[in-house]
């Protein structure tokens, strides 16, 4: 079969989306404090990517379904810039104007939007080069460290989603190790906000910010599954706006298939350590 350009160029967005939100999610689960803090910035990095990238699919494929798929001009798209809030009230205003429920469970206080608007946040120049705007007195400095926001998140997390098993589980490393060392070792790790903890505190909060990643993971396989759904439903309308007398050369692609891996099924996601 043959295929036009403008397939193969949805194909490839779609592998990018697809790539930078499993490469993410695999970054924030293996994220944790010492030298693997950097993977905190990793996630982050790719996460705002991919859900700017698959967000402004559903912007071109419904463009392209009310305009017998006639791609959008880069203007259309563009002005959005790395909005990821603006992003999704667009996706969700789709979703309204044709029917589509998959966006209705996210209320503004839910956890999955608290996560999106920290990586809107993180997208801005402000908070990609956070650490290097300090650096350098640039005047993008409005947004705190994202390391310590994402310090917030995880407290809000513990508090509100996590299990009382896993908040006493953390608790008990911590008086564990307190037990086995006492005084007899020390820590020169610091936790999200630079504040120096001892060894038992060191343990109870990568213990912490094991299970709120867990819990992270969780809320955004759930918006990209969601998403998934929006953007099936587009490539459905798509393919009926074919024009009439075309050659038969398909324009998109089954894009729902590059967002399979989400699966919102909470106790698979909460045992998967590599996405996909």
């Amino acid at each position: 079969m043959v295929f036009s350009a403008t397939w193969f160029l949805l194909k490839e967005e779609g592998l990018l989306a697809q790539a930078c939100q499993c490469n993410g999610l695999t970054a924030l689960r293996r994220a944790n404090l010492g030298d693997k803090k950097g993977l905190f910035y990793s996630a982050f990095f790719e996460l705002s990517i991919g859900f700017e990238r698959t967000l402004k699919l559903v912007l071109i494929l419904d463009y392209m379904a009310r305009n017998q798929l006639a791609p959008p001009d880069s203007k259309t798209v563009e002005d959005y810039g790395h909005k990821l809030r603006a992003l999704f009230d667009s996706a969700k205003a789709i979703c309204a104007t044709r029917g589509v429920t998959a966006l209705d469970a996210f209320q503004p206080d839910s956890l999955p939007i608290a996560i999106l608007e920290f990586l809107d946040d993180f997208a801005h120049p402000g908070g990609r080069y956070s650490n290097i705007n300090k650096l350098t007195g640039h005047k993008h400095q409005a947004m705190a460290d994202p390391v310590v926001k994402w310090g917030e998140i995880a407290n809000r997390i513990m508090s509100e989603h996590a299990t009382p098993s896993q908040r006493k589980r953390a608790e008990l490393n911590g008086q564990l190790v307190s037990e086995a060392f006492g005084n007899a070792a020390a820590s020169l790790i610091s936790d999200m906000n630079q504040q120096q903890m001892g060894v038992a505190r060191l343990f109870t909060r990568a213990s912490e910010l094991d299970s709120a990643a867990r819990h992270a993971i969780y809320a955004l396989v759930t918006l990209v599954s969601a998403l998934r759904e929006v953007i099936d439903s587009l490539c459905d309308s798509a393919w009926k706006a074919s024009p009439a007398g075309r050659s038969g050369m398909p324009d998109v692609p089954d894009m729902k298939d590059f967002f399979q891996f989400a699966w919102a099924n909470k106790q698979y996601v909460m045992r998967k350590r590599r996405w996909p």
